[in-house]
């Protein structure tokens, strides 16, 4: 498989032609409000958060006095502009910012995408203060699937999506010497079931209850997220 070098050329026709704003699936949007509510409890307290492929901004429903958002779409970003973020036309390879300069760091659903994710840890590690944390997110232990593009005749990877991830593989991108901790969410047979729609407005831990005991029965989930502290 040829991988196009011009991955930033990529994302930014992607946001032209997909729109990640608005998701009319029911079962999807529920699911994503739980998933949301999950990270919103890892995320802890804080002022100043730096979202890396921020997409539609969704983190910005995490407390806060500033936002970063660092996308590689310029239409994603002028969308995201408010009175408390900052848009950020940067790669996750090669973050603008200082050293040991962020207090969350939130990557969600991003490095399965990259080239080199490794690379992109050690962006997220150097940018993050002492006592700060990361909270990177990816589909679970996902069966990488390919389709022959028409226009290059290529093998392509559906969604874009170049790495698959278990809780062993995402953690070791990361210092030994950090704080770690993986979580798995999101039973694929509860979201089959189309469960999240009856679980959404209910409290978070209702939701695991099932959830986690599901996950552990099957090993089969939606997400998992690891949370990195300095």
């Amino acid at each position: 498989m040829n991988r196009c070098e011009n991955y930033v050329e990529h994302y930014r026709n992607d946001a032209e032609k997909f729109d990640y704003f608005t998701n009319q699936d029911p079962t999807d949007k529920a699911y994503e409000k739980l998933f949301r509510k999950f990270l919103l409890n890892l995320s802890g307290k804080t002022r100043k958060v730096l979202d890396i492929g921020s997409g539609s901004g969704w983190t910005s429903f995490i407390p806060h006095e500033e936002i970063l958002f660092v996308d590689l779409s310029p239409k994603n970003l002028l969308l995201l502009k408010s009175d408390t973020s900052i848009p950020v036309l940067a790669d996750a390879h090669h973050l603008p910012f200082k050293d040991e300069s962020q207090e969350l760091v939130v990557a969600s659903e991003i490095i399965e995408h990259l080239n080199d994710p490794s690379m992109a840890a050690r962006e997220i590690w150097r940018v993050l203060k002492p006592g700060g944390k990361a909270i990177i997110s990816t589909p679970y232990k996902e069966k990488l699937r390919y389709t022959l593009c028409i226009h290059c005749n290529e093998i392509t990877p559906w969604n874009s999506h170049l790495h698959s991830f278990d809780e062993g593989g995402l953690l070791s991108l990361f210092p030994d010497r950090s704080r770690k901790e993986a979580h798995i969410f999101g039973s694929k047979v509860l979201v089959l079931a189309r469960a999240p729609r009856l679980f959404k407005n209910l409290p978070l831990w209702l939701w695991r209850a099932f959830d986690l005991t599901l996950v552990k029965l099957t090993d089969k989930a939606q997400h998992l997220v690891v949370v990195i502290e300095k």
